[in-house]
């Protein structure tokens, strides 16, 4: 571990110090909520909003450290969705899309299981159509349990392998998002046991498969489409390492800046990608970077046999 702290933090020791410590003794930190209605419950404490990064939109809120949101009652009506708030920098490159003349409306989320990510891009974005696919089938319950618990009424699931897609909805879709299965290093900063996530054999089986996840969904982007690659990890080999690779594969994508995330960008990499640290956010960490394809088929119609498990 401290030669992962060192190669992420090689110019100053006292950064390495911290995110060790953040990894080893971690404070306790608040969720952020994305809230899915109009109303607000009054049961959870928040922190100030004049706290909150001045991008964050007004659904969504900073729990105060401690609050526990499932036994309250906007919980149980689906009026919140609660997050580790690295999810909410991560995917915040959303934003960007939404205000955008090219506004993504035929979504993607490739790895959608528990559901963040669906619920984040449904409340940001608005879609025609959400398609949330989980491959295991106890997660795909638990996605499906919070997408109708949520009220996101235009989504519909499936539990198809990524290479599937790339054969059956080529060009489908206008964003993929991709939140990769990984390592989970992030998983310490939250006091959650993790054994052998920084071992060099769990991190490069990590990558390998990443990549082919990848490949896979660049295959669903039709012409101007984005992919949203994201992770809950720090290793270099399963961020930096895998759009790397991926880049040299697919030569009709490029990443592209997302500006209020300036102050996370990677030092590890020539394009723009971005990390999130525990000792420096509200949040666990993670790793982040928007792709976008420049040259590609139209947007091509989603096959009706992919809509027969509508979450509504």
């Amino acid at each position: 571990m401290q030669k992962t702290a060192a190669a992420l933090f090689a110019d100053s020791a006292d950064e390495q110090i911290l995110f060790l410590d953040a990894l080893l003794a971690p404070e306790e930190k608040g969720n952020a909520v994305v809230w899915t209605g109009e109303e607000r419950s009054q049961e959870l404490k928040f922190v100030p909003r004049a706290e909150l990064p001045g991008w964050t939109p007004g659904f969504i809120d900073r729990m105060a450290a401690g609050e526990k949101p499932g036994n309250t009652d906007a919980y149980k009506q689906g009026q919140l969705y609660s997050l580790d708030y690295s999810s909410v920098l991560t995917g915040s490159p959303l934003l960007q899309l939404a205000a955008g003349d090219n506004k993504p409306r035929f979504l993607l989320d490739l790895c959608a299981a528990p559901g963040g990510k669906s619920v984040l891009a449904s409340r940001i974005l608005q879609p025609e159509l959400l398609l949330s696919n989980e491959v295991e089938g106890k997660r795909l319950g638990i996605l499906r349990h919070n997408l109708k618990r949520c009220g996101i009424t235009n989504a519909f699931t499936q539990k198809l392998r990524p290479a599937d897609w790339a054969d059956l909805a080529k060009s489908g879709f206008d964003l993929c998002l991709v939140d990769a299965p990984c390592s989970g290093q992030s998983l310490l900063a939250k006091g959650t046991d993790n054994p052998g996530c920084f071992h060099p054999s769990i991190v490069k089986g990590n990558a390998r498969r990443q990549l082919r996840i990848l490949n896979s969904a660049a295959e669903t982007i039709c012409d101007s489409g984005y992919l949203l690659y994201t992770t809950c990890t720090f290793s270099l080999a399963e961020n930096e390492r895998v759009i790397e690779k991926f880049l040299r594969n697919q030569s009709e994508f490029s990443a592209v800046q997302v500006p209020h995330l300036s102050d996370h960008l990677s030092p590890l990499c020539q394009f723009p990608a971005y990390r999130v640290y525990p000792h420096v956010s509200p949040g666990a960490g993670g790793f982040s970077c928007l792709l976008q394809k420049g040259t590609g088929e139209s947007r091509e119609p989603v096959p009706e046999s992919l809509l027969n498990f509508p979450v509504g």
